[in-house]
């Protein structure tokens, strides 16, 4: 399983166990059924948000395009120090003959 899918069972189970908790406390009543109802619109905005939101924010992240850019830029310096390394080596085997 998933880290997200670990995170949404939890917030359900909790939910659940809060709701229930909540409404043997407190009687089925309006008040009660409002926090029910907020609870449970809170688990599924959780169940969105982790499955299909924070993923997308997270691709569009300036820190993550910074991150890119900078790998890409690392690879093209490890280019070319091996590049230069080359040249280095070839023109001391030219210096020893």
């Amino acid at each position: 399983m998933d880290s997200r899918g670990i995170i949404v069972a939890s917030v359900w189970f909790a939910v659940a166990i809060f709701n229930a908790l909540f409404l043997q406390a407190g009687g089925i009543n309006l008040m009660t059924s409002v926090v029910a109802v907020l609870l449970f619109g809170m688990a599924f905005v959780i169940t969105f948000a982790v499955t299909f939101g924070l993923e997308g924010m997270r691709q569009e992240s300036p820190q993550t395009k910074a991150k890119l850019q900078m790998n890409t830029e690392l690879a093209e310096i490890k280019t070319a120090v091996s590049d230069l390394t080359k040249k280095v080596d070839a023109i001391q085997k030219e210096l020893q003959e």
